[in-house]
């Protein structure tokens, strides 16, 4: 009877490890975290016309575009990730190395945030009466996760240290990644508000602005991205530490970009799903 307890227990200690070195690789391709995705969509929620709100609410059946803003990320955990969404792992950034911009960086075969966005809206515009309507609802839930990830700094981030995820720092004395800084644990240092605070906070800017801030096109977004994230490793590299400790200052001098970054992507976010749907 020991035996079989210990066995069992033994089978749960290994099942919950897996699970959680699983969760911690997943996440080496996340942006924002959940609250960044959530500020992004709120924002665009808040500016969304009412043809789109209508047509989005039938589509998501009830279920607001907050509520999927991070499925893009969490369908990695999913058992069903190998088979039916293994192709979209690239598509959540493009690299970009030092001395290079996104148009003459070598491209990933396999796709970034840029062509994938492109290719999804493209379809969605042009294709929609051929597909089904799951592959509309994939297709919208991928929109609303990668719009956020094209105004992520480090997914901007350089190759050959895997978007910041190799760059090793401390923040306030703790050691993590470049990546997982600006990230997520950012956004919790500069302000202790929820994703609806944030986005009620960022939303306030008038008719003219928005209207500047969506004109473009993917690519012509994520070039200040990657102007973003080249802007963080100067100023780690200017720290001239094995493992430079990042606190107050680091918050103090980019909150600017990343407020500007979350607003910028929830209004963009707004733009694409305006024009598709509204």
């Amino acid at each position: 009877m020991f035996a079989g307890y210990k066995y069992e227990f033994m089978k749960r200690v290994i099942f919950i490890l897996c699970a959680a070195l699983a969760l911690s690789l997943s996440h080496l391709s996340f942006a924002w975290g959940p609250k960044g995705h959530d500020v992004v969509a709120a924002i665009a929620e808040q500016n969304l016309t009412r043809k789109a709100k209508k047509a989005l609410d039938e589509l998501l059946d009830g279920k607001s575009i907050v509520y999927y803003s991070s499925w893009m990320d969490n369908i990695q955990n999913s058992p069903y990730w190998e088979s039916s969404y293994s192709h979209t792992k690239t598509w959540h950034y493009a690299n970009v190395d030092k001395g290079y911009t996104y148009q003459t960086m070598p491209k990933n075969d396999k796709g970034d945030v840029v062509t994938a966005l492109n290719m999804v809206t493209k379809e969605l515009t042009e294709n929609a009466a051929a597909l089904t309507d799951s592959m509309k609802v994939d297709y919208v839930k991928m929109i609303i996760h990668m719009v956020g990830d094209l105004h992520c700094p480090m997914h901007a981030g350089r190759l050959s240290d895997r978007g910041g995820n190799d760059l090793k720092v401390k923040w306030f004395g703790q050691k993590t990644s470049l990546h997982s800084v600006f990230d997520s644990k950012m956004i919790d240092s500069a302000r202790r508000w929820g994703y609806q605070e944030w986005a009620d906070q960022l939303d306030r800017k008038d008719k003219k602005f928005k209207k500047a801030v969506m004109q473009g096109t993917y690519e012509n977004w994520f070039l200040v991205t990657v102007q973003n994230a080249a802007r963080i490793y100067d100023y780690v590299e200017r720290l001239d530490k094995h493992t430079p400790n990042l606190s107050y200052q680091f918050v103090y001098d980019f909150s600017p970009m990343l407020e500007e970054s979350l607003l910028l992507g929830g209004y963009r976010l707004a733009y694409v799903l305006n024009s598709i749907f509204g």
